[in-house]
């Protein structure tokens, strides 16, 4: 929990060494009364005291609603394979803080975490930051310090004012957008879409993972002069269903067989397409066929759409709002379960949770509901109340199955022990829930 104290209590001034990363997340999430304040001014204050020169690196900042981390993964596997050295930025983490960091595709190790954690805390003086406001400065003191070539941002919320905007975007990737965090975006799809092209630059390219974005999108690109990349318009990709290839091009370039991102049966095709895309228009980059195919072969990301055992089947995916569950339930309904299907499901209570669960409902035998510990967290039988009340709206019959937990790993527990090999556990609808059962999976604990 936040609080409004700028030293833990019991703690000497800021500025002390601490001596493990933990103690630093800790610290620095009791730095501002607020876990979310969008604007810029107390963090670039600080950013020009960590990096008055700037940065040396090219920057991809990626926005958008659903995919952002998909995109930058697939996006930093092919700038590596085409010999860059490639810092990456995302979260939120499944389990360690480190993987909020990445050099070449590999987390950041602890001593150069602390390091930084030390370098941020000293030009941070006495401004305050948001616990994200800091670990993004983080990243950019990591980056410079590891001499990155390129440097892969994703941004946390919206665009406009995210803390990722002070840094000049060479290129700018606008994913999906969709109604999510309402209370800082606004309440539609346009308002929403003004806020993420914030990232755009004048006379640099703005990929736009979709085919139809927004019109303030567009708008907001002609006004600033981005130079504006639409997928089906400026690049696009084939892909049969019979077909473990698929095929991208755009006026320049043609790529061929391409591997299926993930392994995953076209899920994930719109941001291999805009990550694609991304890696051709980076300025001063040379990115080869063989980079694309071997980046795409090569990308590896948790909890998107995972399927982490066979018999049973469990999926994890970190889906949680109505478009990203919508895409679960796409991939439920081209893989049928040849048995039940169970759902061990927590959500944040300032998502979509009727909206994003209702889908679902028809295709679901058992639900198992869990609470998420804190301040934006569901307890478990309020989801019980939005699933019943969702289920008597749709006259289901007969009324859904529901049990719920104090916590995810209670719930995984619980539901493990019931299911038969034909049986398929879908785990989602938070980063939190899917990072609390992905320790539970290791071979021998619970599923054999």
């Amino acid at each position: 929990m936040v609080q409004d104290n700028l030293i833990p209590a019991g703690e000497e001034e800021a500025g002390i060494p601490w001596q493990t990363v933990d103690q630093w997340v800790n610290y620095i999430q009791s730095l501002y009364r607020r876990e979310i304040d969008l604007s810029l001014d107390r963090v670039h204050e600080v950013y020009a005291r960590l990096s008055p020169a700037g940065v040396p690196f090219k920057v991809v900042s990626i926005a958008g609603t659903n995919g952002k981390g998909s995109t930058a993964e697939l996006l930093a596997s092919i700038c590596c394979a085409a010999g860059y050295r490639v810092g990456k930025y995302t979260s939120p983490h499944l389990q360690r803080f480190n993987e909020r960091y990445q050099l070449n595709r590999v987390d950041i190790d602890d001593q150069s975490l602390l390091e930084s954690f030390s370098r941020v805390e000293h030009a941070r003086a006495d401004t305050g930051l948001t616990f994200f406001e800091f670990g993004t400065l983080v990243a950019i003191d990591l980056f410079v310090s590891a001499g990155v070539d390129i440097a892969i941002m994703e941004v946390g919320l919206g665009g406009r004012l995210d803390a990722v905007n002070i840094l000049d975007s060479d290129v700018s990737v606008i994913t999906s957008i969709a109604i999510d965090h309402t209370r800082w975006l606004g309440e539609t799809v346009e308002q929403i879409g003004y806020e993420k092209a914030g990232i755009v630059r004048p006379g640099r390219p703005c990929i736009a993972g979709m085919k139809k974005p927004p019109e303030s999108v567009t708008t907001h690109c002609r006004q600033h002069g981005a130079v504006l990349s639409v997928l089906g318009r400026d690049f696009s990709f084939t892909h049969s269903t019979a077909d473990d290839y698929w095929s991208w091009s755009n006026a320049q370039h043609q790529f061929t067989r391409l591997p299926l991102p993930f392994g995953q049966a076209g899920l994930q095709l719109y941001n291999a397409a805009a990550a694609i895309q991304a890696a051709m228009l980076l300025p001063w980059c040379e990115v080869t066929a063989d980079a694309v195919h071997q980046g795409l072969s090569d990308a590896r990301l948790r909890g998107r759409c995972e399927v982490v055992s066979e018999s049973p089947r469990i999926i994890l995916d970190v889906a949680h709002n109505a478009a990203s569950v919508a895409r679960l339930h796409a991939y439920l309904e081209q893989e049928p379960v040849p048995g039940k299907l169970f759902a061990l499901c927590g959500m944040l209570k300032d998502k979509q949770i009727a909206e994003s669960l209702s889908p679902l409902l028809p295709m679901v035998d058992s639900w198992h509901l869990a609470t998420i510990q804190g301040e934006r967290g569901t307890a478990s039988d309020h989801l019980s109340a939005i699933l019943r009340a969702a289920a008597q709206q749709q006259n289901l019959e007969p009324a859904p199955q529901i049990q719920v937990y104090h916590d995810a790993v209670t719930a995984f527990e619980a539901v493990a022990g019931n299911l038969e090999s034909i049986d398929c556990l879908i785990v989602f609808g938070s980063f939190l829930v899917v990072g609390d059962i992905i320790p539970l999976l290791q071979p021998g604990r619970v599923i054999e």
